[in-house]
């Protein structure tokens, strides 16, 4: 069953219905099967019960072969990600702001409401900002209480008055429903925006093609990040990240669990450059090999007309003077920990500022990372040396080529399966497809 679905994945055939036909009347399947004739769901079945739990196993064993019988660098790994749609509906999209400011709704609601109920029977609920689950059970139950206490039949129909405590008691319950669902909303996004209905791992995110078409259409996607070397993909991941940012850290994390090292040249593009990268890179021992925003672009002469950016200034030890005369004076020095690694700004305060400088936008104040700023000199360094460019070519045409072959040729374009097991699982199948196809026509052209 493995090398009917392998094979299957490296002639392109996805499909488990296509699979089952290709059993049937293709010889080289009916080869591989010893003539049994497998159903789509007996595939289907092996894949959830046996395959979804070791299909990493395989695609890393599969890839040490390839190590070690094609002599694959691996000192060297270009990385790169691309945003696949995932198999959820367009328009079931669930948005976190929306349902933090539906949940902010209700809450205004609930203090209303307990505030006429105190009024009207009594009693002492406490009016808060926030409710939670429990706070409205123990006023749902209390009302309860109070109407079989009381002896309360409840009404429905047209023409039937409700009593208060009738009114009060499926009000209450309303809310309750309402705050489970949303908590439940909140909880499936996790650090996410949005998420889809019809898959909870799925994220709402901009494609290239609307990036491009300016069409402003969310699709659910998922993140897809590979890392190639010598034309083989040697390492994936599959995140809900619509950037690429934060995405390097779990990457190259699972890479050294699964390898047992880290590779000394990682290459990637401008999406990937970042202070916390950067510092993980120089901790583990890689080199800084990634572009960062404004990497291409600190050449041109626009960006050398941007007279208040740090890098076009002259600095001293306690001064920042820009090309018109402005002088900024060191203040203070404050850390900022909103990423992984704590980062430490300084900050230059302008010498004589006045309001007539607002029309021409001389800042009040200048921000300076003299770290970040060094491992950007570094990797300008590394990037723009004969290596440097060699590496920037090569990461254009081995990873820009593995997702040109995927997604243009095999026009793998979107996933088949659902949740992110199955996600996971079927990448690694593609991914293996990949690498045997590529194998065996290299095989084939020294053969030749």
């Amino acid at each position: 069953m493995l090398h009917l679905i392998l094979f299957g994945f490296m002639e392109n055939i996805r499909s488990l219905r296509k699979l089952e036909q290709a059993c049937r009347v293709d010889i080289r399947f009916m080869y591989l099967s010893g003539g049994i004739k497998p159903s789509f769901m007996a595939f289907q079945r092996f894949i959830d019960q046996k395959l979804t739990e070791s299909i990493d196993d395989i695609f890393y064993a599969i890839n040490q072969f390839l190590i070690q019988k094609e002599n694959i660098n691996t000192d060297v790994i270009y990385v790169d990600g691309t945003k696949i749609e995932a198999n959820a509906n367009k328009y079931t999209f669930v948005w976190k702001k929306s349902i933090l400011n539906y949940r902010e709704k209700l809450y205004l609601n609930i203090s209303k409401s307990c505030l006429s109920i105190n009024n009207l029977f009594k009693f002492n609920f406490p009016i808060k900002d926030t409710y939670q689950i429990d706070d409205l059970k123990m006023i749902c139950n209390v009302l309860e209480h109070e109407v079989d206490r009381l002896k309360i039949e409840f009404v429905h129909g047209k023409g039937k008055r409700k009593t208060p405590h009738q009114r009060y008691h499926e009000q209450f319950n309303a809310f309750k429903e309402k705050l489970l669902t949303y908590e439940n909303h909140i909880k499936i996004c996790g650090d996410r925006n949005s998420y889809s209905k019809t898959d909870h791992d799925a994220t709402f995110m901009h494609g290239k093609e609307d990036y491009y078409n300016k069409t402003g259409i969310f699709k659910p996607y998922y993140n897809i990040q590979i890392g190639v070397s010598d034309e083989y993909i040697l390492h994936y991941g599959v995140y809900p990240n619509p950037t690429d940012t934060k995405t390097w850290i779990p990457f190259f994390n699972t890479f050294y669990y699964r390898y047992g090292f880290h590779p000394k040249k990682p290459v990637a593009d401008a999406g990937y450059g970042s202070y916390d990268n950067y510092m993980y890179n120089l901790e583990h021992k890689m080199s800084l090999t990634m572009k960062y925003h404004m990497f291409t672009k600190e050449n041109e002469s626009k960006f050398k007309k941007q007279k208040y950016n740090i890098k076009n200034m002259k600095s001293t030890h306690d001064q920042i003077i820009s090309e018109d005369g402005h002088v900024y004076n060191y203040s203070h020095d404050y850390e900022n920990r909103k990423g992984l690694y704590p980062r430490i700004i300084q900050v230059y305060h302008h010498s004589n500022w006045k309001e007539s400088y607002k029309e021409d936008k001389v800042p009040k104040t200048i921000g300076k990372d003299v770290v970040l700023l060094d491992m950007q000199k570094t990797v300008q360094e590394n990037l723009k040396s004969d290596e440097g460019y060699q590496l920037r070519v090569r990461r254009a045409i081995e990873v820009e080529g593995a997702f040109g072959e995927l997604k243009s040729n095999s026009e793998y374009t979107r996933i088949q399966r659902r949740g992110k097991k199955g996600v996971q699982t079927e990448i690694a199948l593609v991914l293996i497809g990949y690498n045997l196809r590529k194998y065996h026509a290299k095989k084939h052209r020294v053969l030749h």
